[in-house]
């Protein structure tokens, strides 16, 4: 999770010539558990085979940090025995003055310390020795250091799971050192997949094997009385399709990612949408059934359905953005603040939407009393929106999970899975499952594309109820 700052001047007023002192501005101070970033903004860096960016020119008696590491040392699985490692290569570096290569310069390295100790290992300070060397305190056995000017590629196994900071330094006395390329690649026991995103991996896995199974059962059902089916049952059948297809492209997308040691960015990017069209398309299934769409009347006017069209359309791009955010807060650090500039207009936009559909359900349910509709209409919006009040009131705890996360970050790396991954779509899961066992299709479902003809006297009275109007959405089975 490399974190970006402006590039600091090192200063050596009070320390001796092989010596420096490296300023810290307060906000690195705060951010000091997180990670410290003194170099060039990181775009690259989406796996752990990490591939340097070309940064500006080195002065000595510099150090350089770029990214955090999460690793298992020992497998997560206790059946695996395999260890983690890293290897260093294809380092390339070029200087200012336009000289390529090393030669004899050694005093360009390349660390990896871990961070849980990082202030006892490295002093900020003094941490180039006259040799020419990166220097550390006491308890520097678990730092692993590579010279890139004495070996092209260096393979050491990790002894401790942790987080580890990936730092170079230049203690020599030459300045103006670019390094134009370098590969550091970190194995872990359950391959190349970052260790904060390997319980993600596993979330996904049984969770799409959920929705697969929901989405099966759902499309069985749909097919025994597809006739008879209503608009909500066919949204429902769309929504556990591009559930199942987003599950699936999560599941490949991390599964390659461990397997290779890069994010697919074709498969990311079809993740995020599969995201933002499911979430489209139940806010339009909520907007619809709340208007009794297909119930009480054909369909929304043209004036309020190019309306209900503009925000769901707003609403897919805060959904966007959002996703695009959260997935890339920890491994670019994106400050609190910018995470809450993006979190709050979703929120505001969210709680309006809600408001809306839960008065739009208060006010269908008195229609449909006055009317006379058949008790059993009249029940199943009720329920509704009994549903929709229980999944506000998880929505809840998820969004005070993921603002307590953002504005205190102290979740720990092995357990990020849970604010943005397993909490939010174990809610969104529940909310289908609800809404199928609700709508479940029966030979009897047709009845609800009509039920504006039918009220609850004529019902009880034994009146014609197999009467197809124009508003019918199903088909009577049995007429068939």
């Amino acid at each position: 999770k490399p974190f970006s700052l402006k590039r600091r001047t090192a200063r050596n007023t009070e320390a001796p010539a092989a010596c420096i002192r490296i300023g810290l501005s307060p906000e690195v101070e705060s951010m000091w558990r997180h990670v410290l970033f003194l170099g060039c903004a990181v775009t690259g860096a989406f796996a752990e085979l990490f591939e340097f960016p070309v940064c500006e020119p080195m002065t000595a008696k510099t150090l350089v940090s770029y990214y955090v590491f999460h690793i298992y040392a020992t497998a997560v699985e206790k059946t695996a025995t395999a260890k983690a490692s890293v290897t260093f290569q294809n380092f390339k570096v070029a200087w200012s003055n336009g000289d390529v290569g090393l030669s004899t310069y050694q005093g360009l390295q390349v660390s990896l310390v871990p961070w849980s100790n990082f202030s006892g290992i490295v002093n900020l300070t003094y941490f180039c020795s006259l040799d020419g060397d990166v220097t550390f305190k006491n308890n520097a056995n678990e730092v692993i250091v590579f010279n890139p000017a004495k070996a092209k590629s260096l393979t050491r196994p990790i002894q401790a799971t942790g987080e580890y900071l990936l730092m170079v330094t230049n203690c020599g006395d030459r300045s103006g050192a670019i390094l134009r390329s370098g590969q550091v690649i970190v194995h872990q026991p359950h391959g190349y997949l970052p260790g904060n995103k390997i319980w993600t991996f596993y979330w996904w896995g049984w969770s799409t094997l959920v929705d697969e199974i929901l989405c099966v059962i759902w499309i069985i059902a749909v097919a025994c009385h597809w006739r008879a089916i209503v608009y909500a049952q066919k949204v429902i059948a769309i929504l556990a399709v591009v559930g199942s297809v987003h599950g699936v492209l999560a599941y490949l997308q991390y599964l390659y990612w461990n397997l290779s040691g890069i994010r697919n960015m074709i498969l990311y990017w079809g993740t995020m949408t599969a995201y933002s069209i499911k979430y489209f398309i139940t806010l339009r299934l909520l907007v619809g059934t709340a208007s009794g769409s297909g119930i009480s009347v054909e369909g929304l006017a043209k004036p309020a359905s190019f309306k209900v069209e503009v925000v769901s359309l707003v609403f897919l791009v805060m959904q966007w953005i959002w996703k695009l955010t959260v997935s890339n807060k920890y491994r670019i650090m994106i400050k609190p603040h910018v995470t809450m500039a993006v979190m709050v207009p979703g929120t505001i936009l969210w709680l309006y939407l809600y408001i809306w559909i839960y008065r739009q359900f208060n006010s269908l349910c008195a229609r449909l009393q006055d009317k006379s509709f058949a008790s059993e209409v009249v029940s199943r919006y009720i329920n509704m929106r009994l549903i929709l009040v229980l999944s506000l009131l998880l929505a809840t705890v998820v969004f005070v999970l993921q603002l307590a996360d953002i504005l205190w970050a102290d979740t720990p790396w092995n357990l990020q899975w849970v604010p943005y991954d397993a909490a939010p779509y174990s809610v969104y899961t529940l909310f289908m499952l609800a809404m199928m066992i609700l709508w479940w299709p029966t030979k009897d479902s047709w009845k609800f594309g009509y039920t504006n003809q039918v009220n609850q006297e004529e019902t009880e009275a034994g009146g014609e109820t197999h009467k197809v109007n124009a508003e019918q959405v199903g088909v009577n089975e049995e007429v068939l």
